[in-house]
């Protein structure tokens, strides 16, 4: 693992567990792509990346970052957390370029009950934002 690398991975973990959204875009590349657990086609680009991780962020709830893994290919974070009464678990798949800005995110997330509420609470707060 490159220092840009595990630089990006410490911010990372500490963007995301203080929220602090406003500084997520300098760890990305700006056509990064975001595979999330409930389209099948990504998003592209740092603001579709970071408005919907602010939206799913005020939707989780007791979320934490539990092991790291690490390899050539990327690295994965698995984490776990509730959407109201339904505890999930899951894993971001990152990948970096060559200065060590994220360039691709994969989120899954388990089980369906957990994706399904998330889903269903999303739309609901979209729906009001209309």
């Amino acid at each position: 693992m490159t220092d840009q690398v595990q630089a990006t991975i410490t911010e990372w973990l500490r963007v995301v567990t203080t929220r602090d959204w406003d500084a997520l875009p300098a760890l990305l590349t700006d056509d990064v792509t975001y595979h999330n657990p409930a389209q099948a086609e990504p998003l592209r680009g740092t603001d579709a990346l970071v408005g919907t991780l602010r939206l799913v962020f005020g939707i989780f709830e007791d979320f934490e970052y539990t092991r790291r893994f690490g390899g050539d290919e990327g690295h994965a974070l698995e984490f776990r957390g509730r959407v109201a009464d339904a505890p999930f678990t899951g894993i971001d798949l990152l990948r970096f370029d060559g200065a060590g800005r994220i360039v691709d995110l994969v989120v899954m997330i388990r089980p369906i009950g957990a994706v399904m509420k998330l889903g269903e609470e999303v739309a609901r707060r979209m729906s009001h934002k209309q």
